[in-house]
């Protein structure tokens, strides 16, 4: 893996430091790469006999300082966020501060190491926050290489393949991975749950790509699969999954999928096929890379992050309620959608983006994820912004453009908080973050002139 001079020498200055720590704490963020990423570094770290605390959060607001600064920790790792809030990271009371983050840079880290790929002249889509702190794993010690698939779950819940391919040091984190005999990498449908679900239920749980009329509905992906002439069971009477279908069975299940989405205006068919990743690191059910980062990303949106991080270090107890919490999410989540769906949400065409308000009917933790999937099919061609009620007096605000926007959404907040108080951060195509309730309008109004 060809790893930039400099960005080795953080990696390499961060793990010395952390040889000298004896007590820890991780903190993460509470998406699928930082659950990820807070995992690796939860394996690691009790690898090498530290004790550790590990938390889940949203952002780095004034409560998490003020909650981290009453634990009296000397030694904090922040995995898959800080380098966005350097000026935030700063107040934190700790002698030792290690950040391993990819997103967008504000502000100088004052005391500690900031292990970021943009200082080493890297682009944030080519790793992810757990592909960085896979890294810094490794160098630490080298056993750490069985966490490789961990990274590439991390960056499939970033969406970090380009074309559904992993490239930059994604790539590299991945053939690791393979050579470690922990993933296997093919190609095919990229349905959810396509190892462990029967096969309608792995069409009503898929999002990304969405299937209109299947996708978020049982009862729709029976219709659908009748229609095509393909039992839902197997010969001794057990369901079929999608790796139980034949050949012929496959290509009609694709065909009719890419048809589906065309005559509902959903072009783009490349969505339906990419890389398939199955995992061999795990005794629980969760084989493909894909739904294993699904379930981490639902941990988080639940508010059991800690539970998906204990999942992913092979806590068996904690895998099998990660599988009722993916239920409770995707229950939450398709009645999400359909509610924006059937105009229940209002819809707002503005000057650069289509703001869809979802205050007082989508919570904080799903505006995000909901304009992910939604994007491109009631926002086609320009950016969709979503806003949500948040505590403290805040609203929650995400955003999300085309793939071939030339705009950089982590850039552009970060200018804008140049001119108002913005709690948030992003990447090239996606972010978000905190603004008080008496500033939206001035939020959306900053955002228009530089979106439009």
């Amino acid at each position: 893996m060809n790893i930039p001079e400099k960005f080795e020498e953080l990696l390499k200055e961060a793990s010395d430091r952390f040889r000298q720590m004896e007590r820890v704490r991780i903190v993460s963020h509470y998406d699928a790469d930082g659950i990820s990423s807070a995992a690796i570094a939860l394996a690691a770290s009790l690898r090498e006999g530290k004790k550790v605390h590990h938390t889940i959060v949203k952002q780095i607001r004034p409560d998490v300082v003020e909650m981290l600064n009453q634990g009296s920790y000397e030694n904090i790792i922040f995995t898959d966020l800080g380098s966005g809030h350097l000026s935030s990271v700063n107040k934190v009371d700790a002698e030792n501060i290690i950040v391993l983050d990819h997103h967008n840079i504000s502000g100088d880290l004052e005391r500690g190491v900031h292990v970021n790929p943009h200082v080493a002249g890297l682009e944030e889509d080519t790793i992810s926050g757990a592909g960085v702190t896979y890294l810094f794993s490794r160098e630490v010690n080298d056993k750490n290489k069985d966490l490789s698939a961990l990274a590439v779950v991390g960056a499939i819940g970033d969406i970090q393949e380009e074309n559904w391919k992993m490239n930059g040091l994604n790539k590299g984190i991945m053939k690791e991975a393979v050579e470690a005999g922990h993933l296997e990498k093919g190609e095919g449908l990229r349905l959810f749950g396509r190892l462990s679900r029967p096969v309608h239920k792995a069409l009503q749980y898929t999002s990304r790509p969405h299937i209109p009329g299947v996708s978020e509905s049982e009862s729709g992906a029976v219709q659908f699969l009748s229609g095509l002439d393909i039992d839902l069971k197997n010969g001794d009477g057990s369901w079929k999954k999608l790796v139980d279908l034949g050949e012929e069975e496959k290509k009609r299940l694709a065909s009719a999928i890419i048809k589906k989405r065309a005559r509902n205006g959903v072009e783009e068919p490349g969505e339906v096929f990419g890389n398939t990743y199955t995992l061999h690191c795990f005794n629980g059910r969760f084989k493909d890379a894909r739904e294993l980062s699904t379930a981490m990303n639902a941990c988080g949106r639940m508010e059991k992050g800690e539970m998906g991080v204990l999942a992913c270090i092979g806590d068996d107890e904690a895998m099998e309620r990660v599988e009722s919490i993916v239920k409770g999410y995707k229950r939450t989540l398709g009645k999400l959608i359909r509610s924006v769906r059937n105009g229940d949400v209002e819809l707002e065409n503005k000057d650069g983006f289509n703001l869809l308000d979802g205050r007082g009917s989508i919570p904080e933790n799903f505006i995000g994820t909901v304009c992910s999937i939604l994007q491109s099919d009631i926002s086609e061609g320009v950016a969709l912004v979503g806003i949500s009620e948040s505590e403290n007096s805040k609203a929650k605000v995400s955003i999300r453009t085309p793939d071939d926007f030339d705009i950089n959404v982590g850039e552009t907040l970060e200018e804008i908080s140049n001119e108002i108080d913005i709690d948030g951060g992003g990447h090239e195509s996606a972010g978000g973050g905190y603004v008080g309730v008496e500033e939206v309008e001035d939020f959306l109004n900053l955002l228009s002139k530089r979106l439009s």
